[in-house]
């Protein structure tokens, strides 16, 4: 025997479904999944180019005059295994992250002392340019 609350229980759930289901159906296509777009590809800023004449930037690429600068976010300085660098880069203890990019990029010579890198150093704004390029290219 059916009694009458139960019976307005099951009506009330069969009402709710339909309006979640209604709901449901006039959702914004927004709130659809979309695929994911690639992501826009890095692209060098013009101060680069004084760079990309000794240095490549792209994955798996074997060091020119320079070391490959690709994922040097984060990498240990002097330390890729298929680029000879100076002694004095090799013993500089210096973790590339923003603030040594930074640094390196405005004057070379006073972040590591005796690197083999002919390069005087850039103005603040084109070394801001330069580091953001850099930390851009990640894998």
């Amino acid at each position: 025997m059916i009694t009458i609350p139960t019976l307005l229980k099951s009506r009330l759930l069969a009402g709710g479904l339909i309006v979640a289901a209604v709901a449901a159906a006039a959702a914004p296509p927004a709130l659809a999944q979309t695929p994911a777009t690639p992501p826009a590809p890095v692209v060098a800023p013009g101060e680069f180019g004084i760079c990309a004449t000794c240095h490549e930037v792209t994955p798996g690429a074997r060091p020119s005059l320079g070391p490959n600068l690709f994922g040097l976010g984060g990498r240990k300085a002097g330390s890729l295994a298929d680029y000879d660098y100076s002694a004095a880069m090799k013993a500089a203890g210096v973790t590339w992250s923003a603030e040594t990019l930074q640094a390196f990029t405005l004057d070379p010579n006073k972040v590591v002392p005796g690197n083999k890198m002919d390069y005087p150093g850039a103005e603040a704004a084109a070394a801001k340019a330069i580091v953001d390029y850099l930390l851009a290219l990640k894998g």
